[in-house]
This record gives structure tokens, sequence and C-alpha cells, in this order.
């Protein structure tokens, strides 16, 4: 019998890396977490483990740690070593793993992907397979880095104590950016470094690595800065870095007429704190710090910091190493040509003046590690969308119309008049920015928490993104009365702080508690104070009542909702789209900018091209509109859809498009409904079936959970389906293989035949699996029955089982 993947690499590969002079093979094996599906109301991790791969290393005399430069994918030993070879895969491979070469192998043959040259090479011998030494050659040459250079040292480096445990895409990042900055310091130019990682995956525990790495290769001889913009961003980056570096990590700030940081060697500031505003002046930093005063400036969040506010802190430091962190980088490009092309370019230049372009300034990211690619790997929990979307979003409200419903402000109830009214027509995105209408909220807040209730309960952690203050305090009145009749109506006692306003206006000290309690502060309603910068492990949902057209806060935003919590055992998080926003999934990170007096209904002033989006409201009157005696708001179905990885980006897959793709896999396998059934009982062809369509990240229980066929078995949800097949639940094709085969049980062995007749009884419990568990024979009445026992007194119990399965899926 051939090894499988696990016992290849144990007998077959491990001893052919030991002799060809590389380290202990179990120490540098790669392990990702199980992969994690969108089943359930809180997902679930799958069972068993997740990608296994060799991190080929090389190391040089006795630097701390060795550096990994290359991969090797195990598979087993009937396998084709050049399965998965394809270039494209392969060089998405050395980028997300900042390596030059991908090798494949059996544990007999192997093939190989350089990147450099873009060839692929094999199948070789694996005993031909490239010594330590040889490879450590290749990647200098590769990279044009001298490895036995003073400044290559950087490359071996461990991380810090504190943080030792790291995942390898952290690790990868690193690499890459020292990579950039000795191949730039090589070259006599000062270090621009760009690394862009998913919302949750540790950017500040990266930042606080790469900085201690620096320290102890003695390239931090004057203090490094941690710059960012927000106190919740300082504090998070505080308490990484203090636990790596202790009291040489400190926050800038002024303690009696003295910067308090200023023995530090990592110093810990915001824009705010350093005295930056808006035109650029920073009396703080002048006061403070002289030019060239840091030898490494980490830039957190940098597509939110526009060029004005943090420019002043590099151009006073141009020798010191650049880098600048983000999940979201921004290219401003110009869209296509239009009429309108002069206004158009007007207002990219404007937008250039104020907006950090990262791409021009750092360069390409030297290290990209998506959403798409966290949720696959098990890092980030996955999602599943579900769109809706209120029927009078489609109106249009011409401002003759407002004024003759003799529209109010809605702040203060005084009779608006034309000259009060900003457009000539109102759409469905001006809606709760420039126009309220009253049956709107109220409509698409009894759906939400219908939602809420029908997928784990209203009392599950939520954030709403609003419009603006004056309507998050109307989402946050809605919710809490619902919560209150619901309670009333269920006879449970009310929580405190249900639903909760959480904008610049107030409610911030409550994201604690929502935080940290699992019996308080569920709804938090904010507008873009909760956009970045929190993190709320346990976060259930996001919903969108709010409008966007801007990628970077939709993705800042949906990063919310995406980290795991363990114990709750939340690995997926719902999204709840009423305005459409999920389209933005996949679109690049640019800034479109808006032609000046277009009245596209994106309303005021806002970040990152936004209308509203803005913490605390303007003084302008807006219109409260009554519908007329006998309308009503419906709220409409949009379709379901699952987040799903395609070329590395995150997309929304409809649940029809996913279906089709679940059962096109099996329908590959097996083309008519005889040849399933026969796959089906045959538990290594069967499991190898599941595997494969796992393999491909498709999860069959998440279409039978969206179809509601939890009560039937895979069995019969791939019937009907694929075969068109009826479908039956368990019970019912348990009951119908007892009563139909009766004259097959009265004529053998009784003791066989009560085996046997256990059989539907246990597939009517658990389905398949039900019938190849090891307690099956433990079971008390097959058990005293016989058992195998009695099976043998009629045959061969293998054959007998996988007849008595044939018979109970053919029914």
């Amino acid at each position: 019998m051939a090894l499988n993947e696990e016992e290849t690499r144990y007998h077959l590969i491990d001893p052919i890396l030991r002799a060809k002079g590389y380290d202990d093979p179990q120490r540098i094996r790669m392990e990702t977490p199980a992969p994690v599906e969108p089943t359930g109301h809180k997902g679930r991790r799958r069972s068993g483990g997740g990608r296994t791969d060799y991190l080929l290393c090389v190391q040089v005399g006795a630097m701390p740690k060795p550096l990994p430069v290359a991969v090797l994918e195990a598979k087993r030993e009937n396998a084709d070593p050049l399965a998965g070879m394809q270039q494209a895969k392969n060089y998405a491979d050395c980028k997300r793993f900042d390596v030059q070469f991908v090798f494949a192998t059996n544990g007999h043959l192997y093939g190989e992907f350089d990147k450099p040259s873009g060839l692929q090479h094999g199948p070789n011998p694996l005993a031909d397979f490239i010594t330590h030494v040889d490879l450590c050659q290749r990647y200098a040459d590769a990279k044009g880095i001298d490895l036995a250079s003073p400044e290559a040292a950087l490359l071996f480096q461990a991380d810090s104590p504190a943080w030792a445990i790291s995942r390898y895409y952290q690790d990868a990042a690193i690499r890459a950016a020292f990579e950039k900055i000795i191949l730039a310091t090589q070259a006599g130019t000062a270090p621009r470094v760009l690394l862009t990682l998913a919302t949750g995956a540790g950017k500040t525990i990266i930042a606080t690595n790469l900085l201690w790495r620096m320290s102890q290769a003695g390239l931090l001889p004057k203090p490094a800065l941690f710059l960012c913009d927000r106190d919740e961003l300082r504090e998070q980056a505080y308490s990484k870095l203090k636990a790596a570096f202790g009291g040489n990590a400190r926050i800038v700030r002024t303690e009696r007429g003295k910067n308090a940081a200023a023995n530090a060697r990592i110093h810990i500031a915001t824009y705010q704190t350093l005295g930056i505003d808006e035109d650029g002046d920073g009396s703080f930093l002048t006061d403070h710090y002289g030019e060239d005063a840091f030898s490494v400036i980490i830039i957190d969040e940098c597509h939110r910091s526009a060029w004005g506010k943090w420019s002043q802190v590099l151009t006073r430091n141009p020798n010191a190493i650049h880098i600048g962190l983000t999940a979201t980088p921004r290219k401003l490009t110009p869209p296509k040509r239009s009429k309108t092309s002069a206004e158009v370019d007007n207002a990219i230049a404007a937008d250039e003046a104020l907006t950090a372009h990262n791409v021009h300034y750092f360069g390409e990211p030297v290290y990209e590690y998506t959403l798409a690619q966290a949720q696959e790997d098990g890092y980030l929990a996955a999602c599943e969308i579900v769109k809706r979307k209120a029927d009078i979003d489609a109106r249009v409200f011409t401002a003759e119309e407002i004024l003759a419903a003799k529209v109010r402000d809605l702040k203060t109830g005084r009779l608006l008049t034309a000259d009060d009214l900003s457009k000539a027509r109102y759409t469905g995105n001006d809606f709760d920015d420039e126009l309220f209408i009253d049956l709107r909220t109220p409509a698409m807040c009894a759906d939400l928490f219908k939602l809420l209730c029908e997928h784990g309960g209203p009392e599950q952690k939520v954030i709403i993104f609003c419009t603006r203050d004056l309507h998050a305090d109307r989402v946050v009145q809605q919710m809490n009365n619902l919560y209150a009749q619901w309670c009333k109506e269920h006879g449970r006692t009310r929580k405190d702080d249900y639903a909760f306003k959480c904008t610049a206006e107030g409610g911030a000290e409550k994201i604690d508690i929502m935080r940290g309690s699992g019996e308080r502060a569920f709804i938090a309603c904010t507008v873009d104070l909760l956009e970045a910068g929190v993190d709320i492990e346990r976060l259930n949902a996001v919903v969108f009542f709010r409008y966007l057209q801007s990628a970077i806060k939709f993705y800042q935003m949906v990063g919310r909702g995406t980290r795991i919590h363990e114990e709750t055992q939340k690995y997926k998080f719902w999204l709840y789209d009423y305005t459409g926003v999920t389209d933005l999934f996949g679109t690049e990170f640019i800034t479109r900018p808006r032609p000046s007096g277009s009245g596209d209904g994106s309303g005021g002033a806002g970040t990152d091209g936004e209308g509203g989006g803005i913490d605390g409201d303007p003084v302008t009157p807006i219109p409260a509109l009554r519908l007329s005696e006998g309308e009503r708001v419906v709220v409409n179905a949009q379709g379901r859809f699952i987040l799903a990885n395609r070329n590395g980006q995150a997309t929304p897959i409809p649940v029809d498009e996913y279906r089709r793709e679940v059962i096109h896999r099996v329908l590959a396998e097996a083309h008519s409904l005889d040849e399933f059934r026969r796959l089906w009982v045959t538990a290594q062809k069967r499991r190898q079936l599941i595997n494969h369509l796992l393999g491909e990240h498709l999860s069959p229980e998440v279409i039978r959970e969206v179809d509601a066929m939890q009560e039937f078995d895979l069995y019969d949800f791939f019937g009907k389906h694929g075969y068109h097949a009826r479908a039956l639940k368990r019970p019912q094709r348990g009951e119908a293989y007892l009563s139909g085969n009766a004259g097959w049980f009265s004529a053998m062995n009784p003791k066989a035949a009560i085996v046997l007749r256990g059989l539907g009884a246990q597939f009517a419990k658990g389905g398949t699996e039900a019938l190849e568990t090891d307690s099956l024979f433990d079971v008390p009445e097959i058990a005293q029955a016989g058992g195998l026992r009695a099976l043998r007194a009629i045959g061969n119990p293998a054959n007998v089982m996988q007849e008595a399965k044939m018979r109970l899926f053919g029914v």
C-alpha cells in the first residue's frame, strides 16, 4: 500500500533532507491551523490539521536563526510530483512565503519552480535534491545579497521572546522588508518599504518583531518612531512594543514640559501628540526632535494619513528607514477620459495634494497577505453575506415633491422652504444623510433584528455602520425597542446597553464593555469611529446601513468582523448589506474623485471621497419626509453569498454559483447516480471526494445549511442537486431501508438481521458517518446480536456491509 503524505514525509523525505545538510525537518515544517468554514451561526474550524509544508532554510555561521528561502510541498507516495506545479500557482506561493524557489515531491521524484527565471524543472530523483550549500548560493545570487556581509546579519535574527511564535506570513513580511532594506543600503538609496496585510493579520506584532530584529542586528543607533493617527492604535502598539522592549518603549507626551519618551529606544506617537496639524506644522516635533532624529519610522495605517499630516516627519528624517503598514494600499489612478476630463483632472490633482500616495512614495508592496488568503489559511474568520434592499431606495424624490409634503427639519421641527433644500433630486444614496424618510429606518431595523434572531439570536455582538450621528441615534432607538419587545414576548430579562451609539459625540467608553463582556453592550451603532483600530474578536456581524463608494473604507469596516474568537468558537461573521456595498469586494483601492456639483447622492464632505461619514453632524437643515398614509417600506432579499478566495481576492460567490461549483466537481467524479452510489458506499472513495472538495475550499455543508437540508444526509443533498433524485430525510431513508428490505432480512440468520436492521436506525440518527464509526458495533442492540460475529455467519463482514449500504442508498 502506498504511503500517505505524513508517512511519505517521515520515511522518504526527512532522511534525504538530513543527508543534504538541512536542519532537522521537524524544526523547519510550516503548519497552518485547520481551515474555517461558514457553517452554522458561528462557523466552525474543520477537524484535522491545515496545510503542512517544509520551509527550507539556509544557515550562515552561528547566526541566531536560519533563513527560509524555499518551500517544499510534500505529496503522498503515489501522487504525481509535478501535480500542482503550474507556474501561476507557484509564483503565488513564492510571493506568499517570500521565497525564491518552490519544490514538490512524492518522496521519490521532485519538481521545481524557479521564481527568478520563471522556469519549471523536473521530475528528477529526490536523491539528487539540491544541497544546503548550493541552495544558499542560489538564494544569494537570486537576491543579489552577500550573505557574509554585515548588513545581511539582519536576515538571520530571531523574534522577540515576547512574540516568538509568529505565523509564517508575519515572518515572510519581515524578511521581505529586510531584503529591500539591504538592497537599498547596498545601492546607497534611502530604504522605503510598504507592507500590506489584511486587517486582523497582526501588523503591530510584525512591526514589533521587525524593530526587535533590527535592534538585535545593531541597526537602531538612534530611536525608532512608531506613528499612528488614533489613540486606540497608539495604545495597541504600546502594549505590543512594551512586551518586547519593556521600559525602552514609551508613548510620546508632554510631562513637566519635557518629552516623556526622550530616553526611550522606541517612541510611540500620534500625529496629534507630535503637534502635526492639517497645515503640516509640527510644533512638538520641531521642539523636541532635531533633524535625522530617528533610525526607523513606521507609519501605521498609512492609507488613512493625508500627506500634509505626516510628510514633515519623513522629510525631517530623510536618512531613516521609512516603513508603511496598511491593509489597503492606496493608488490614485485617473478614470477613463470623458467630456468632463478637465474637471476630473482637477479633482485628482486636489485629491493627490491631500492623499497618501503610498505606492508612489514607498514603492510597490514588498509583501502582501490578503483577507482571502488569511481566511483560507484559517487565521481569519469566514464570512457569509446577506444582501437586502429597502424598496424605497429605488425612488427619486424631487424638491417639489418634498416641499409639497410640508417637510420639517429633523432636528428643530421647523417647516422648510425651497432655500433649505440643497438638491433638486434626492435618491437612495441621500437617505439618512440629506433626507430622512420616516418609515425607512424602522423597516430596516426590524428586518435586521429578524435576521439576527434567525442566525443565532438577538444577543450578538454587532456593529452597524450608519450615515451620520442623527441616523445612529434613530437606529439605536429602534434596535432597543425591538429588543425590549422581544424580551417581553420571550419572558427574558433585558440586558444593559443592548444598542448604543458610539461616535465622536460619545459612547466610545462602551467599546471595552462590548469587547470584554458577553452579557452587555451588544449593538454598536457608529459612523466612522469604529472603522479601524478597534479589535472586537467576538464580533458576530457587521451591518451596512450607509452607502459607500470607497473600497478602502469598506475593507477597513469589514475588517472589524474578521477576527477569530476561540473561546466562544466564533469562526464566522455575518455581513448584512442593505446598501450594495459588498459590490466593492475585489475592486482596486482607488480614490475616485467626485466632480464638483455632481448630484450623485454622495452627501456632504467626508473622508476617502465619501459622503456623510463624519462623526458629528453639520448644521444644515435635514428634511424629514413623512410618507403618505397607506405607503410603507418593504425590505426585500437580494441574495446570499459565500465570501471565497478567487485569485487571491475575497470575492462574494452567489449561493447558486457556489452550489454549482460543488456539484460540478461531484459530477466529474461520478457521471450517474449509480456510479455515485458505488463511490459513496466505499468509505475511502467517499472521503477522497469530500477531501477534494474541501481542498478546493468548497464546503457542501455550507450549501446544505443554506438550502435548509440539515435533516438530509449529504448523499441525498448530492443526489438531489447533481442527479435530480428524490431526496429523503435521514429518518425517511432509514425507514425505507427497513421496509423495502424486509424479505432480505427474513431470509438470513436472525442475529445478522438484527445487526443489519440496526444500520437503518443508526443512519436515521447520524447519516453516513454513523455507519463508519468505531462505535457502531458498540450500539447495545447490535452488540447483543453479535456484531461482526453475527455478520460472519452470512459472509465476509465487509462485503455484507457494502451490500447493506447499497440497499440503504438505493431505496
